[in-house]
């Protein structure tokens, strides 16, 4: 049935002429010289598999067309709406349908066309806001617009996007439909998840997007084909969440709905997109093709759930047996051998047999990139599902008795037991836990980990008070955590604390505290911080800010060759002791997690690791190599437990010391996407 009413859309939509914008006012219905039905057809067939190419083909003439003599695009010739939004939006539609343009507006001058269009600016304040990103009174759907363009050209705007953050969480969706034309809310949803799914890490906003899509919905206040469509496809922009019955019923009836209201010639009612006073402008091509768009991507979705006995489903499947050591020997074959020697693969299923398969969780091989460094490390984390087995409540697994001979390991329960109870500082707070394995040497008996708290990221702070409050929210996380996992052996002492107040509170308004990490394995007192979206263009500032006693040239100096590599996803990584050391990570990726076959700038980064002497030829090979996806098959009783992961190449991570040599390593990812049992 979804089959054939996605292939009545788009034989209707062929048949259609060149998508129009239509006005409707009380005398009556009339088209509008308008490019945005032709961006929005082009945006929603790019995501349904190449549907109505001869459509998307006229769409893409008539953006060509209407493009002005100024290189931009508007709304339409009598609209007040700032050309910034529609030119980006164009500009990401075209690019998505791989159409060249000569020459492209750059993004810059969008943004200062934008900043130039607001009221009340003087010349001044506008470059100003041009140059900081950020406009107080700005249109939301115009800024994710400018945002998603942003993305697309490997660059962030973190005061922008810490200005949406605060608008959706404080107005919502209905508080920042506006503009003239105003966007309709669902639109408005539809082009802000776009952006969130592009850059892939908005926390602070997939959260109150999503409680408010389904909100909505639940409410009844979602009416008409189009307006469905659009909060389906926000939803699945946002990816899947940790309900996932609630998600998927949520999407099923709304495709049921889409599927009651398709007329027989294929198409839907034409529903307002945009609304200036009494004028109400909609589009049916835009219309159709917002609704192939979110059936294209339900049927993806659950063609994908057909093929799994759901995992992600408490109590789906049989709890799992055994260790890990059989999962980390299944994967031998996909082990490289220029990055897993022998020795390596040895000491990982000796490790193995210490950690239950049921301490579920995403793992993960810290890599070095030069050759004789033959050492592989194991990296396992540990979301809420695994709270119950690390404190001791799991009903069908245990950690191994001897792992409690040692002291870190109690801690460990503690820590746990701690993070498990409901409504609890930790249960809020807390998004993830990880143990690190290093390998170094023989397992030791019992292996001991670094451990890493994983803090949720907080509301951008766009103002001194969400400063504060952020502020506040990682120090009360760590004083509530830490003493936990370092016991009275590394106590948080008065120093300590002051270096990681000062960490805290100099953190730029789109950067978050991503991790505290406690070297459980190497028996050391310091604590490091991992700091996630700090823009390169404040790394220096932040340093000197914090007193980081490193070698700010260094540090310099990287940034001028990775930069021009487009790397535009950084983490970094200081350590307290309880001043801070003169040591520092840089960690390099791209922005949406790309791999390596749709980002060909891993290529370029990795052969200029090459070219610098910081990594062998064969380990670069043998990372590209790396992404894609692998089956694992477990004996389990009478059946065979088909385990399907996923492959990624993580990041890079640069390590400079103020020696003249840097040290690269490379993180590989392993994550469990689908799990079913078959009968032998």
């Amino acid at each position: 049935m979804l089959d054939g009413a996605i292939g009545a859309a788009v034989a209707a939509l062929e048949q259609l002429p060149v998508a129009e914008m239509l006005a409707s006012t009380g005398a009556g219905v009339h088209s509008v010289d308008s490019p945005a039905a032709a961006t929005l057809v082009l945006l929603a067939l790019a995501e349904s598999e190449g549907a109505a190419h001869a459509h998307g083909a006229s769409c893409m003439r008539r953006l060509l067309s209407s493009r002005a003599s100024t290189g931009f695009w508007r709304f339409s010739s009598d609209s007040g709406r700032s050309e910034a939004g529609e030119s980006a939006r164009a500009l990401v539609a075209l690019r998505q349908w791989n159409m060249p343009l000569d020459p492209p507006p750059a993004l810059a001058a969008l943004l200062s066309r934008d900043v130039a269009g607001a009221p009340g600016q003087t010349s001044s304040e506008s470059r100003a806001a041009a140059i900081e990103g950020v406009l107080p009174e700005a249109d939301v759907a115009m800024t994710a617009d400018l945002l998603l363009l942003a993305a697309h050209e490997g660059r962030s705007l973190p005061g922008r996007a810490a200005l949406v953050s605060e608008k959706v969480r404080t107005q919502g969706l209905l508080g920042c439909a506006r503009g003239e034309p105003a966007v309709s809310p669902l639109l408005l949803g539809y082009l802000l998840t776009r952006w969130v799914r592009h850059v892939g890490d908005h926390w602070q906003l997939a959260v109150p997007l999503r409680a408010e899509l389904i909100s909505l919905w639940e409410k009844g206040e979602v009416r008409g084909a189009v307006n469905v469509a659009l909060a389906m496809s926000a939803l699945m922009n946002l990816g899947r969440p940790t309900d996932v019955n609630l998600f998927e019923r949520t999407l099923d009836s709304m495709a049921a709905l889409l599927l009651r209201e398709q007329s027989e010639e294929g198409l839907w009612p034409v529903a307002p997109l945009y609304e200036a006073g009494d004028v109400v402008y909609g589009s049916l091509e835009a219309s159709a093709a917002l609704c192939v768009e979110a059936l294209v991507r339900y049927v993806r979705i659950a063609r994908i759930a057909a093929d799994r006995t759901d995992n992600f489903l408490p109590g789906a499947l049989p709890p799992r047996s055994g260790t890990w050591k059989e999962t980390l020997a299944a994967f031998d074959s996909d082990y490289p051998p220029a990055l897993f020697s022998p020795e390596s693969r040895a000491r990982l299923l000796a490790l193995g047999e210490w950690l239950p398969a049921a301490l579920e969780g995403d793992g993960g091989f810290e890599v070095r990139l030069l050759e004789g460094t033959p050492r592989v490390d194991f990296i396992l984390g540990i979301k809420h599902d695994g709270q119950a087995l690390l404190a001791g409540r799991h009903p069908h697994s245990e950690l191994p008795a001897p792992l409690f001979a040692a002291p870190e390991w109690r801690r460990i329960r503690d820590f746990a037991r701690a993070w498990a109870e409901p409504g609890g500082l930790l249960d809020r707070e807390v998004d993830a836990f990880w143990l690190e394995f290093d390998l170094d040497a023989p397992v030791a008996s019992p292996p001991l980990p670094i451990v890493f708290l994983c803090t949720r990221d907080q509301p951008v702070a766009v103002n001194e008070a969400l400063h504060r409050q952020k502020s506040d929210t990682y120090r009360a996380t760590l004083h509530a955590g830490l003493p936990l996992l370092r016991g009275d052996e590394a106590p948080l002492t008065p120093e300590l604390q002051r270096g990681m107040d000062v960490c805290i509170e100099a953190l730029p308004p789109g950067a978050h505290l991503y991790a505290a990490c406690v070297m459980m394995s190497r028996r050391s007192k310091n604590l490091r911080f991992t700091l996630k979206n700090v823009p390169p263009e404040s790394m220096v500032a932040y340093l000197e800010a914090v007193a980081w006693p490193g070698d700010i040239q260094q540090l310099r100096d990287t940034l001028a060759w990775v930069l021009p590599l487009g790397v535009n996803r950084f983490m970094l990584n200081l350590d307290l002791a309880p001043q801070l050391l003169p040591t520092l990570g840089l960690e390099c990726s791209f922005q949406g997690r790309a791999q390596p076959a749709e980002e060909p700038r891993w290529q370029r980064l990795l052969d200029e690791l090459v070219t610098r002497g910081l990594c062998a030829p064969s380990r670069r090979d043998a990372l590209l190599a790396w992404p894609g996806r692998t089956q694992v098959n477990l004996s389990a009783g009478s059946a065979t437990r088909e385990s399907v992961f996923d492959k990624r190449l993580a990041h890079v991570k640069l390590g400079l010391t103020g020696a003249p040599v840097i040290e690269a390593k490379a993180y590989l990812a392993t994550h469990r996407t689908s799990e079913l049992l078959r009968p032998r």
